[in-house]
């Protein structure tokens, strides 16, 4: 492999020392940010509700039920057909919403079972909550569910994109009342990642899918001609007094794994039809504060990660896929980068298929190592209150090797990726409400 020399490295941190304006004062003139309301919730002053999809909690007696949404599609800012009303409380663990979804003809509302995160393909009613909880104005944790009850789950970017690879730990139930649908969310607070401010202010979005009518319509007014969703966000207060967040998380593993496969005359790797192996490791997720977290891990294993897409590749250049691996999912958005519409960083490089391949031939029987394991990685990511972004990413690869052998058993082995060592650095500010973007990587 060429090396790269220092002067390399140096022209490459010029080039990407860039300003990235993603709205000019000039865009922002022709598409003003709309006025939007804002929800001042309140702490619980009750028990818990249990969420099972019914609001006959002794909370949301309280607080504050608040409507007035505006359709979005298909007539921007009309009235929508169906009203819809929203509750949002708080402790010091976790955020709780309620929705009542009202509706003329109960009968059709549309409930459909589905996959997590699938929802939306399927045709079903669907209400969420979407939370900009840096208030940068970039990104959005979207909480949603069907009437049915599926849940959704995604992060929402400017000016209309999202990412359903990001998975959270919550809870959501909905039920039917005579004339409208219901549904109960509980967030947890460790979820999200937030300054360490006494009062929080987040951005918040919440909205509602009628599927017959193909009905958008939105607590806050959004605009297909604006900047972006989040530009639009109306503001979620009276959120204070959070504890400082003490999280911590370990996920050991261990792995025992059977090959089976046909014997083979003469190589040794498939002798008795079997092949035995196994593994173990350990993940960890360590808050060092509310809007910062470390995540390690040894020796990791993504086997439970849903499998890449097949395809046929016939051009000169690589594959992407999309990350769906955990310990890269953690923080992801910090590390996006385009320069010259290129981005800079392509995590699942790290851990890809071994670069060369040996295939087998009739002087050799090769044992070829699927992947590259990964044997340490560490991540520290966050948001400071004042909106600047930190991204620090160092992972070791192993030294992969084939395994050889000719007819007559003579074993050798050959270099299939060499042991190497992957770091990553990010930092970005936004200024004028998130409109101008001054990063590096």
């Amino acid at each position: 492999m060429k090396s790269i020399q220092a002067k390399d490295l140096f022209i490459i941190l010029v080039l990407s020392l860039t300003v990235q304006e993603s709205y000019s004062q000039q865009d922002s003139a022709k598409n003003p940010v709309l006025r939007q309301p804002g929800y001042t919730t309140s702490r619980l002053v009750t028990a818990k509700p249990v969420i099972d999809g019914k609001l006959d909690d002794e909370c949301w007696k309280n607080g504050t039920w608040a409507g007035d949404y505006t359709q979005y599609i298909p007539n921007e800012g009309a009235k929508p057909t169906y009203p819809t009303e929203l509750n949002i409380q708080y402790d010091d663990k976790n955020l709780y919403v309620a929705f009542r979804a009202y509706d003329g003809e109960p009968e059709k509302i549309r409930r459909v079972a589905s996959l997590r995160d699938e929802a939306e393909n399927v045709g079903v009613d669907i209400v969420g909550i979407t939370l900009d909880s840096y208030h940068d104005y970039r990104t959005g944790f979207e909480f949603s569910i069907t009437a049915w009850g599926q849940k959704i789950d995604l992060v929402l970017f400017n000016p209309a994109n999202w990412d359903f690879n990001w998975n959270a730990v919550w809870k959501g139930k909905t039920g039917l009342e005579d004339s409208a649908w219901v549904a109960e969310i509980e967030v947890p607070f460790s979820q999200l990642r937030y300054s360490n401010k006494e009062e929080q202010v987040w951005g918040m979005h919440t909205w509602r899918w009628i599927s017959r009518l193909s009905e958008e319509s939105n607590w806050e007014k959004q605009s297909k001609t604006g900047p972006g969703m989040l530009y639009n966000f109306g503001e979620l207060k009276g959120i204070s007094g959070l504890k400082k967040s003490r999280r911590l998380e370990l996920l050991p593993f261990t792995l025992g794994e059977l090959k089976t496969m046909k014997e083979q005359p003469g190589n040794p790797f498939t002798k008795n039809g079997r092949l035995w192996s196994g593994n173990a490791g350990l993940d960890a997720k360590i808050g060092i504060s509310s809007n910062f977290t470390v995540d390690l891990t040894v020796n990791p294993d993504f086997g439970q990660v849903e499998s890449d897409p097949s395809v046929m590749n016939l051009t000169a250049f690589e594959t992407f896929y999309e990350e769906k691996r955990p310990f890269f999912l953690e923080g992801l958005t910090i590390f996006n980068y385009n320069f010259e519409d290129q981005n800079l960083f392509y995590s699942r490089r790290i851990g890809h298929a071994p670069s060369l391949t040996i295939n087998p031939a009739d002087d050799r029987f090769v044992r070829m190592p699927d992947k590259t394991s990964i044997l340490s990685a560490m991540k520290f990511s966050g948001t400071t209150s004042s909106g600047l972004s930190v991204g620090l990413i160092q992972s070791v690869t192993a030294n992969q090797m084939a395994h050889l052998s000719d007819p007559e058993g003579t074993r050798s082995t050959a270099q299939t990726e060499p042991l190497t060592s992957y770091t990553v650095g990010r930092i970005q500010k936004g200024y004028n409400a998130g409109n101008t973007v001054i990063g590096g990587m």
